[in-house]
């Protein structure tokens, strides 16, 4: 994976805030916790519209 050093103008508090939620330990590793969150959000979105209202009554029964 190629990284790029990269001035940011962020606000302290919601980076600790961001920080703290996330466990993460380093701001790096903190906004890179959080784009990928920002990633696996919109895959998720994505996935619901396109199966939403495709499943049948029962469709998720495992009894």
């Amino acid at each position: 994976m190629a990284k790029a050093l990269t001035s940011l103008r962020l606000d302290d508090r919601l980076v600790r805030r961001a920080q703290k939620v996330l466990g993460a330990k380093s701001r790096t590793q903190t906004i890179e916790m959080s784009l990928e969150a920002v990633v696996e959000t919109e895959k998720h979105r994505k996935l619901i519209k396109r199966y939403s209202g495709k499943a049948k009554p029962g469709d998720f029964d495992h009894s």
